[in-house]
This record gives C-alpha cells, sequence and structure tokens, in this order.
C-alpha cells in the first residue's frame, strides 16, 4: 500500500512541473482607481457631477420684473399727470394777447414821472366792474376826473401812485332799472419792481411789482347815500411794457388793455 502511494505520487509530479512550465505567470490584478458612486437625490436624480447648470438665475429674473413693473407703473402715473394737467389747462381763461407797441425804448428810461390816460384807467374800470355786476347787467363809465400819476425811482426798485382829487361818475343798467355809483379816492401807494427786464419784443419785456402800502381814502356814494365798504379799484400789476414814442404802456397779467402813461412835470 505504501509502494502504491508513492509511486502514484511520482506519476503525477511531472504533469504537475509542465504545467507549471507552460502557463503565463499569472499576477494579482491591480484594482482600478476606485470610485465613489455618485449622490442621489430623494427623488433619484443625480447631483453633482454632470449635471447641467441653469441658464438663469430665479433670483434676477425676478428682480428684473419687478423693475419693469415699477417703469409701468411709474409711465403710467406720469401719463395720468399729463393728462389731469392738459384738462386743467383746457378749462383756464385763455390769456390776452398783447397789444402793446412792438418797439421799445431802454428800460433806463422809465425812471421819472408819468401821469395816465384817463381812456386807458376808464377801459379797465369797464372790465373790472363788469365783472362785479354780472350778466343781466351792463356797467358804464361816465365822467373821469383829477390826475393819476405815477413815479418811477432812478433805481428801477420803487413806484409811487398819486391818486389826486380822482373822482369817476358810473351807471350800472339792468333791464328798465338804472342805478348810479360815484367813487372819489385821494391818496398814494407804494410798489416793489420785484424785477424788470429788457427784450426785443413786448413778450421778453416784464415787469413783476408788489403793493407795500396804501394810504389812499376814498368815499363811494350808490344812488346819493354813502356806502361804508370801500370799493376796490384796479391797481398796477405785474405784466408786461413798452416805451414807445415817449409813452410808456403797461398791460398787466390777464388785461386785454394796456394802460398809457405820458410824461407828467411837476407842477
Amino acid at each position: 500500500m505504501k509502494r502504491l502511494l508513492i509511486l502514484c505520487l511520482l506519476l503525477a509530479l511531472p504533469a504537475h512541473a509542465d504545467g507549471q512550465k507552460s502557463s503565463p505567470a499569472q499576477h494579482t490584478p491591480t484594482p482600478a482607481a476606485q470610485t465613489q458612486p455618485l449622490p442621489r437625490s430623494k427623488d433619484g436624480q443625480d447631483k453633482g457631477v454632470g449635471k447641467k447648470p441653469l441658464d438663469f438665475d430665479p433670483v434676477d429674473r425676478i428682480q428684473k420684473s419687478l423693475e419693469a413693473r415699477r417703469k409701468q407703473v411709474a409711465e403710467a402715473r406720469k401719463k395720468a399727470r399729463d393728462r389731469a394737467r392738459a384738462q386743467r389747462e383746457a378749462q383756464l381763461p385763455e390769456e390776452p394777447a398783447l397789444v402793446l407797441p412792438a418797439r421799445s425804448s431802454a428800460k433806463k428810461d422809465l425812471a421819472g414821472s408819468w401821469v395816465l390816460q384817463s381812456g386807458s384807467l376808464k377801459a379797465a374800470l369797464v372790465r373790472q366792474f363788469q365783472e362785479t355786476v354780472g350778466k343781466g347787467a351792463t356797467f358804464k363809465v361816465g365822467e373821469i376826473t383829477g390826475n393819476y400819476t405815477i413815479s418811477i425811482s432812478p433805481s428801477l426798485t420803487r413806484i409811487v401812485a398819486v391818486w389826486k382829487e380822482w373822482k369817476m361818475d358810473s351807471t350800472t343798467i339792468r333791464g328798465e332799472r338804472s342805478v348810479s355809483l360815484s367813487v372819489s379816492v385821494d391818496g398814494t401807494q407804494e410798489y416793489e419792481i420785484l424785477q424788470i427786464s429788457d427784450g426785443k419784443n413786448p413778450k421778453m419785456r416784464t415787469i413783476e411789482i408788489k403793493l407795500l402800502e396804501d394810504k389812499t381814502t376814498s368815499e363811494s356814494f350808490f344812488e346819493g347815500n354813502k356806502m361804508r365798504t370801500k370799493v376796490g379799484l384796479p391797481t398796477l400789476s405785474s405784466g408786461n411794457w413798452s416805451l414807445h414814442e415817449g409813452a410808456f404802456h403797461l398791460q398787466g397779467s390777464g388785461q386785454e388793455t394796456a394802460w398809457k402813461f405820458t410824461p407828467h412835470s411837476a407842477e
């Protein structure tokens, strides 16, 4: 038995040796670089490497949308303001056309004393009192006596207006009935010239004045009865001016006619 076992070993030994010589050397394969599995989100989508980035910023998109909305609102408000302003301007009475002489001397020649022509004041009185009596009545100016003079300082900063024994008689007619009104004024009024400018045309020649002090006294009689209230009379007002052929023309803002003054020599 022992011999049989040895014989079997001897027979098997050469075959094992030949197998080792004929077979190529087997090497333990080098393990490839180990890779980590991609993280996955809860819904099973891959995260991280290989994910396509968003082609827009949601926050930036919202900001741009809000900015566009603000611009739309601002534009709508501007259009609404423009419409409202246009409606207000359409309701305003149209500014009377200037009736001043086109040519004028320089403003420095305005200094001095000037007397108002009665015809100029008469037109202003009719316009003012006609608005007072209203529609359905007619205001007519009768006789005007006395003087209304102004003195403009050499510095063109002050105007002193003098009512000297000035008196106006008038009649108001409503249907078949007529009533009389007479007004007399004496005293002075002082104005400040805030701004006066030269110019090549009447529109450019402007004057801005302000009443500083009124020292006039007046009496008014309605149908022969003395009135307790003081009747308002036209006053100098800001507007446009011309000095042409020795006459000073002043057209107040909103007035259809101009006051005409001629040189007045001191008595």
